[in-house]
């Protein structure tokens, strides 16, 4: 019999579309699941159980007429507490929007999905507006770990991460500014992409956010439930100028056709980390699957741009986004700065001691990368490496001090391909020996999500998909 709590978005919809499945019986298992195990784990902020079973029925209702059903069918999924979901608060991860009353309408994301057929049943927990590597807030607390209750999941989706590792549910909507796909992912044994900017629309919103880091992503336990997701999702949005058109293929179809040979780069330290052992064993495996699949795989050591002045380029990138954070609540932040939570609220004024010459060091830094991740996609058709230099940190959050000092900062090997636009995508690729889960990236050339997701597959075949011993099934 088919395992509810850890069965993927495809097995569920398709058992959903054959008759075996009704959608009822998947919400009342989905919200019996939350129920307990979500006593722990802490992942989900806002539920709606009446709604989610209307909806359910609803569409068994469309079943039983021979209605044409989406690709999301009957899925439970959550969203992210940055988005916006029609009848659900959103609380942007902070007590200052704890209180909002419910959204009137969904983001074209979540709409996407809705459309799709998928059940949205409730919210994701979230740092204060996403501005966290790992899952804590003044709301609703601190989002911990399935695998290890006492380490977090990451952040800024965490939530997402967790519920899904959990066996809460197959899909939940996430975000990635820096890595905050794709690090909750690899600490917690899940599949993370971040698109190419532009491919998932966002908006509508009262600003854009003009740094043009941040990609909106799924969350899920299978690569093929990732290519699943981003077919719904993508394709442009007028309320989002900067989206990208339709790709003009399906991912979920490029995942079974045959791979040519490719070039992949394997970089270990981009000259500014010390990953752990236990991540480059990991990551070594891995470079040798895909050489026994008869790709071209050679090491690659090019450091990033102004490795020698590491961590300054991090810095100031940190100093930049939470300018950008500052002025996106600056009228709230402004009126009720003791609404944000004390560390949140420092960090944004803080941000307004820039200058116009740190934002042209800023951007002088991002043109170096655009060079940098050119060269590299002239030489290779992917680029293999960790997702995190460490496995997961304490629940509280890692000590920043230590992390530069030892030079294992979470967003070492991540932010760079927000900034580049480039999409890249963390794949499980084993446990540690202190039991937690390890992770590798791949990153592609421009608008290759396609190739992203394939060879990421590949690697997944070889390697399984893990499930938390502590959440049973």
């Amino acid at each position: 019999m088919t395992d509810l709590s850890f069965a993927s978005a495809t097995e569920l919809t398709a058992l959903i579309r054959r008759g075996e499945l009704s959608p009822t019986e998947l919400v009342h298992h989905t919200l019996d699941r939350i129920s307990t195990i979500d006593k722990t784990v802490n992942s989900v902020v806002a539920l709606d159980a009446e709604r989610a079973l209307g909806e359910a029925a609803a569409v068994e209702q469309r079943i039983s007429h021979g209605e044409p059903l989406g690709p999301l069918a009957g899925l439970p999924i959550l969203v992210k507490d940055l988005e916006d979901a029609e009848g659900f608060p959103t609380a942007r991860g902070t007590r200052a929007y704890q209180n909002r009353p419910p959204a009137a309408h969904d983001s074209v994301h979540v709409a996407r999905l809705r459309a799709a057929g998928a059940l949205v049943i409730g919210k994701t927990n979230t740092p204060p507006l996403g501005a966290a590597v790992h899952t804590t807030n003044d709301a609703f607390g601190t989002t911990r770990n399935p695998w290890n209750p006492k380490r977090t999941p990451g952040g800024s989706s965490g939530g997402a991460a967790a519920a899904v590792a959990a066996g809460l549910v197959a899909l939940a909507t996430a975000g990635d500014g820096g890595g905050s796909t794709r690090i909750p992912a690899a600490l917690c044994g899940v599949v993370g992409l971040k698109p190419s900017r532009g491919r998932i629309p966002h908006g509508p919103s009262r600003m854009p956010m003009w740094p043009q880091h941040a990609c909106l992503s799924g969350m899920a336990r299978t690569v093929r439930d990732t290519a699943l997701h981003l077919d719904v999702a993508a394709g442009h949005h007028p309320a989002d100028p900067h989206s990208l058109p339709a790709p003009g293929l399906s991912y979920r179809d490029t995942l079974d056709k045959p791979l040519p040979a490719l070039r992949v780069g394997v970089l270990r330290t981009l000259g500014i980390t010390a990953p752990h052992p236990e991540i480059l064993r990991a990551l070594d495996h891995a470079a040798d699957l895909l050489r026994g699949q008869g790709h071209d795989v050679h090491d690659d050591e090019s450091p990033l741009p102004d490795a020698d002045t590491f961590p300054a380029p991090f810095q100031l990138r940190q100093e930049v986004l939470a300018y950008a954070r500052l002025l996106d609540v600056h009228d709230d932040f402004t009126a009720r700065r003791d609404a944000f939570e004390p560390w949140f609220a420092d960090l944004l004024d803080a941000s307004r001691s820039l200058t116009p010459a740190d934002l042209a060091a800023y951007w002088a830094h991002r043109v170096c990368l655009d060079r940098w991740a050119a060269v590299l996609f002239d030489r290779y058709d992917l680029l293999l490496m960790p997702t995190t230099p460490t496995t997961a940190w304490p629940a509280e959050g890692p000590d920043v001090t230590a992390a530069v000092r030892e030079r294992v900062l979470p967003i070492s090997y991540t932010s760079v391909f927000n900034d580049t636009g480039h999409p890249a995508i963390s794949i499980p690729s084993g446990i540690a020996p202190d039991g937690l889960p390890l992770a590798v990236q791949l990153a592609a050339a421009h608008h290759r999500d396609d190739l992203a997701l394939a060879v990421a597959h590949t690697i997944e075949e070889a390697l399984g998909t893990p499930h938390p011993p502590i959440c049973g099934s």
